[in-house]
């Protein structure tokens, strides 16, 4: 059965899919690992790539339950680079068919980053098997494991609700105290309101070393010494140059001399 309880608005904002609809960028056939790429750029996260149909018309139907919530599956998704193409990409003539071919096409498919692992799903797959398919490919690019970064972020979000539900709350007591201008009442209001706020970054803390699952291949964050490294780098190859500028100059200089 679908759980009836709303999120509050910050929580929404965090169970959003994040989809990219990237359109090709020549009308040249392309192979799988070709169109993986193109569809990838420079993000270092798994895929889940998804076509869109008749049928769908848009929606997230082949990857959200019509009658289960689907929180978890939302918040796997954010760990994920998340692609919709345009129902074109069935026809042969696609650049990127390569991705959806065959006679019986899968309707959504997932990706380790690097392409070496494929998993296809028909759109009808039951909730548990999606979870466990997530789950999977997650595990193939990021350290840390997903199922249970998933529940941690779950009380997170239980969290961000109370903190919206006071938020709301207080506000509404400032407004009735700041028509009844009691300074009294307002300045103690504000002052909840201040530790309010304070309890929200913790909670955004907390969050981000929820969601902090490591990724395997991620680009190396530049440290001090690499910079150091770069701007020695650098001077020593303007130095180089100079010098050659120097003794170009001189060559001229001599042959100018020698001349007259």
């Amino acid at each position: 059965m679908a759980v009836n309880y709303e999120r509050g608005a910050t929580s929404k904002k965090r169970l959003s899919i994040r989809w990219s609809t990237p359109v090709p960028t020549g009308e040249e056939a392309l192979d799988f690992q070709t169109s993986l790429k193109e569809i990838r750029g420079n993000d270092p996260r798994p895929l889940l790539v998804l076509r869109d149909c008749d049928r769908c018309n848009g929606k997230d139907d082949a990857l959200l339950s019509k009658t289960l919530n689907n929180e978890r599956t939302q918040l796997y998704t954010q760990w994920f680079h998340c692609v919709k193409l345009d129902r074109q990409v069935v026809e042969k003539s696609h650049p990127w068919h390569a991705l959806f071919a065959g006679k019986k096409p899968p309707h959504l498919f997932l990706t380790s980053w690097d392409g070496k692992k494929v998993v296809v799903l028909p759109g009808t797959q039951t909730q548990k098997d999606l979870w466990g398919v997530l789950q999977r490919i997650l595990k193939v690019d990021y350290k840390k494991v997903a199922k249970p970064a998933v529940r941690s972020w779950q009380r997170v979000l239980d969290s961000y609700d109370t903190l919206d539900s006071r938020q709301k709350e207080l506000e509404r007591q400032l407004d009735m105290q700041l028509v009844a201008k009691n300074k009294q009442r307002i300045a103690r209001i504000q002052k909840r309101l201040s530790k309010l706020a304070n309890d929200r970054k913790a909670n955004e803390a907390k969050e981000k070393a929820v969601m902090n699952l490591v990724l395997r291949h991620a680009p190396k964050a530049k440290t001090v010494e690499d910079f150091d490294n770069d701007a020695a780098g650098q001077t020593e190859a303007d130095s180089g140059s100079k010098l050659l500028d120097r003794i170009r100059k001189d060559k001229k200089t001599k042959g100018a001399g020698s001349s007259n």
